[in-house]
């Protein structure tokens, strides 16, 4: 976990999820279980990764990102962003 390979590969799932969840959004799955799994995806990154902000937002700060910056990578990234800045992994 300390690779930052590691890290970029998990970022790109966090994209990967993001396409995932707004192509269900524009074409509905017909399958039953790939909409059950698009649901999950949707709520997950809708909903949990604005709730990660009162962590990333002082990893942030601490690490000199602006906040408009932690917040966007938040959203964008998830925990696959803040907590490689907060091991120093990524040092932006």
């Amino acid at each position: 976990m300390s690779s930052r390979y590691f890290w970029y590969v998990m970022m790109t799932g966090a994209i990967i999820g993001w396409l995932f969840a707004i192509y269900g959004l524009i074409a509905p799955f017909a399958n039953k279980t790939v909409h059950l799994i698009w649901l999950i995806v949707l709520v997950v990154w809708v909903i949990g990764h604005p709730l990660e902000l009162p962590i990333s937002l002082p990893i942030g700060e601490k690490a000199g990102i602006s906040k408009q910056r932690t917040i966007i990578k938040t959203i964008l990234f998830g925990f696959t962003w803040w907590l490689p800045v907060k091991l120093g992994i990524f040092k932006e």
